[in-house]
């Protein structure tokens, strides 16, 4: 009976066993169908997507044609006071202050006293205070006044006129009282100089100030010829500065400068410049002073590193004639400066100037060797010394240390040329 027992429950065993594998396979058949369905269910979903972006871009397009063709609606322009803007039409004003302080060995007048040839040594002065009024005045003009204030304490105005910018034919076109472009540093401001002084060979001409008059001028840039920039400036002024040129009002002056700009590799460029100046020297306007002048810069500033490094080597050379009862005066001149900034704050300069007295018969020379250091303590202060040592044909020579502090406040610092 065991027997029998433990045989029918191997026939059940393997009955079970069947059925389970049979249910399996079904279970796989079932799950491999859901996923068939599954997929052709997604592939329909994303078909019909597509359609429907399709059809929603085509929608989207055909409106925006509709809207194209309607009439479009006028749009009503709302004007407001502008009062509170007005202060944006007020121009850029800054101040500069330009002290000096200076100790010489000579004795004589014309060393230790301010004059038309030189700043004056042994005193402590506010050589000037200068104003600066700069405003563009509409698209193609701008203003500009310089007023000074000297240390007599009368007010002058160095330069007040009015500029048209780049007006046909790529000219320049400026109209009032200006420094003359004859040179390099005739155009620059008393505070913006590269030294304390002008060089002698630069004063015994114009003076201490450089010449300016009341006229007409173009700057007109010309085709790049023979350099990659060529710039011609020609100017007409009524009276001179009572040096070369008579002061009276009908004494026309013509002055002209070319300038000739060559880039020699990415850290450094060269500049030179031909200078012409024509009028009379009398105020019976019978005789006439002739002045030329060429000038050569040129500048090293590593690229990325202008901030630290820069080398300039400035020179010009000045012939004049002049015209007198007694036959004509020839004038020779010359100066070279030199200056390197060291760092972000110093600047070390080095000038040699020699010329000959322009209106002396007897042929009276001077030089002199100056050296200067300078300190940046901000773009707004500048602190300078000064040593100057002059040779006189004519008169004893000196030794000379001077000091010089400028400071400005507003924007402007000097006039950049």
């Amino acid at each position: 009976m065991c027997c029998k027992t433990i045989n029918i429950l191997l026939i059940l065993t393997l009955l079970m066993t069947g059925g389970l594998l049979a249910q399996s396979n079904d279970l796989e058949s079932e799950l491999r169908a859901l996923k068939e369905q599954v997929a052709a269910l997604q592939a329909k979903l994303e078909k019909e997507a597509a359609a429907s972006e399709l059809e929603q871009l085509l929608a989207e397009a055909n409106q925006l044609a509709q809207d194209e063709k309607k009439p479009q609606a006028l749009v009503t322009r709302v004007f407001r006071g502008g009062q509170r803007q007005l202060q944006a039409l007020n121009p850029n004003i800054s101040l500069t202050g330009d002290f000096i302080g200076g100790l010489s060995s000579g004795t004589q007048a014309l060393v230790t006293e301010p004059g038309d040839f030189t700043d004056g040594r042994n005193r402590l002065a506010l050589r000037e205070a200068e104003f600066h009024i700069i405003a563009p005045l509409d698209p193609f003009t701008r203003g500009k006044f310089f007023m000074g204030i000297p240390g007599d304490g009368n007010l002058e105005i160095e330069e007040a006129y009015l500029e048209w910018l780049n007006l046909p034919a790529n000219i320049n076109l400026k109209i009032g009282r200006f420094l003359h472009q004859f040179g390099i540093l005739n155009r620059w401001h008393t505070h913006g100089l590269p030294q304390i002084d002008r060089p002698r060979a630069l004063t015994n001409l114009f003076g201490v100030d450089g010449l300016a008059a009341t006229g007409i001028g173009c700057n007109i840039l010309l085709p790049s010829l023979w350099a990659h920039v060529n710039s011609l400036d020609i100017e007409l002024s009524s009276g001179g500065d009572g040096i070369c040129f008579a002061e009276k009002a009908d004494n026309i002056l013509l002055i002209g400068h070319l300038k000739n700009y060559y880039d020699l590799n990415r850290n450094s460029y060269l500049e030179i410049g031909l200078s012409g100046a024509r009028g009379f020297n009398d105020d019976a306007l019978q005789y006439r002073s002739q002045l030329a002048g060429l000038d050569l810069t040129y500048k090293w500033v590593p690229l990325g590193r202008s901030h630290y490094r820069t080398v300039e080597f400035r020179n010009e050379l000045f012939m004049s004639r002049m015209q007198t009862d007694e036959g004509n005066r020839d004038h020779f001149g010359l100066y070279s400066f030199l200056t390197n900034r060291l760092g972000n704050r110093y600047w070390l300069g080095l000038r040699f100037s020699y010329s000959e007295l322009p209106w002396e018969a007897d042929h009276k020379t001077e030089w002199d060797l100056s050296p200067s250091i300078d300190f940046w303590q901000s773009e707004f202060v500048m602190l300078r010394l000064q040593y100057s040592y002059t040779e006189r044909s004519y008169a004893e020579n000196d030794h000379s240390l001077m000091l010089q502090t400028v400071w400005s406040m507003g924007p402007h610092k000097h006039e950049a040329y």
